[in-house]
């Protein structure tokens, strides 16, 4: 009976001892509120020790200016266990709405206990990644389970990066192994679709990083580029490039809309990919110089912003006219590119009808030939759209529908010169 309160005290203190093996550093750490004023904090944890660590909780105090406690709110890390050297992501939530503006700064620290490793059984074997106009980061992922046993309740974990490295964004999302399953059994392979919804940190994304967890293994981390699909990281070569320089990243929403009307409209017909190959000969024989000049050239990157927003407008109106012509989708895509061409015509080339239209006026410059001459290159560009239609000829729609934008941008071109001429 004397053994009893030693044993009882034993019993007592063995999870602490067990917690204390477990060394902790925080890195890549940031914070933001959000438009419900949550503070969110969120980094990577990293396990120093030799063991592997389980059931972490983190800890973090906050407090104000005058180093007054504000509140402490407590979290686990987004792996289950940190293998030794391992890390994790986390996200800490300052919940009181009230004083989220007033913290100052915070202290972090954690506790773990010592468990058994977990075995790298799972792999990433594909990811690409999409951010849409409204903000939300797509990323579809697959991986593998190369274990024995079935990988039950397999989660794939998504960090992203900004350009100092810093995490600014987590996902999370249970493999689709199966109708109502997340258990990725031996020897198979199970996609992930990861949405993460922070609008107002997902542009910003530089990288990310993949993971797999599950009850019985985990997966190596994945590091990717953001600029291209797969794992490769290599970079996209149809860039919008001046338009990412002027915005800053190719994830600005800006950036995307023009993307989206490209790969989401235009180079799903066969009239909109043959005038893109055409457009992009022309465009990457210069963007690359003029994006670098670009971003040494504040003033440029400025007046390069202002000039991209009527273009995205352009664009939102001449999608809804694409929709509207949705049985025929090469009907659409030609309706919609006139349109295009048509008010660039009339926003960018403003100054040059005006300039035609004040020359013509003083020098008695008749511009009553350009009329037949128009309606011929109109009367072309059709005729060569339809005959490509008819046999499949890339080269002859090239022409055609690079016939059809320059008769559209010249036809409003001269009908405001004629305009101010009148």
């Amino acid at each position: 009976m004397r053994l009893l309160p030693a044993v009882i005290t034993v019993l007592l203190i063995l999870p602490v001892l067990q917690q204390a093996y477990a060394e902790f550093s925080f890195h890549n750490q940031f914070s933001y509120v959000d438009e419900t004023r949550i503070l969110h904090v969120l980094g990577e944890i990293r396990n120093e020790s030799d063991i592997a660590v389980g059931n972490v909780l983190i800890t973090t105090s906050f407090y104000d200016s005058d180093g007054n406690l504000l509140e402490e709110f407590q979290r686990a890390p987004s792996i289950q266990v940190i293998n030794s050297r391992g890390s994790s992501p986390f996200e800490i939530l300052y919940l009181d709405q009230q004083t989220a503006d007033i913290v100052a700064n915070f202290t972090m620290r954690a506790i773990g206990q010592e468990t058994e490793p977990k075995e790298n059984g799972l792999r990433v074997v594909s990811s690409n990644s999409r951010l849409d106009i409204l903000g939300t980061y797509f990323i579809n992922a697959a991986a593998r389970n190369d274990g024995t046993h079935t990988a039950d309740n397999a989660i794939m974990i998504a960090t992203l990066y900004d350009t100092d490295g810093r995490v600014i964004a987590i996902g999370k999302a249970l493999a689709e192994a199966g109708r109502g399953s997340s258990n990725i059994t031996a020897g198979a392979q199970a996609p992930f679709g990861i949405a993460i919804t922070q609008k107002l940190q997902t542009y910003k994304t530089a990288r990310y990083s993949l993971v797999v967890d599950s009850d019985q293994y985990m997966s190596d981390v994945v590091i990717l580029q953001t600029s291209g699909p797969g794992l490769s990281g290599g970079q996209n070569q149809s860039g919008c490039l001046i338009a990412t320089a002027a915005f800053g990243s190719e994830l600005a929403p800006q950036v995307q809309q023009l993307r989206l009307f490209r790969d989401g409209i235009a180079l799903k017909t066969f009239a909109g990919r043959s005038f893109m190959n055409v457009f992009n000969s022309w465009y990457y024989f210069f963007s690359p110089s003029v994006a670098d000049y670009e971003r040494r050239a504040p003033w440029l990157q400025s007046t390069i912003r202002t000039m991209i927003y009527p273009l995205l407008g352009i664009l939102a109106l001449s999608t809804s006219v694409y929709d509207s012509i949705g049985f025929n989708s090469e009907m659409g895509i030609v309706t919609a590119g006139t349109m295009v061409s048509s008010l660039v015509g009339l926003i960018y080339f403003a100054p040059l009808g005006a300039a035609l239209g004040i020359t013509s006026r003083k020098m008695q410059w008749k511009m009553s030939r350009a009329g037949p001459i128009l309606g011929c290159f109109w009367a072309a560009s059709i005729v060569a759209i339809v005959l490509a239609e008819v046999t499949a000829a890339e080269v002859t729609m090239m022409f055609g529908t690079s016939l059809l934008v320059l008769s559209a941008i010249s036809t409003t071109i001269i009908s405001l010169a004629r305009a101010i001429r009148s």
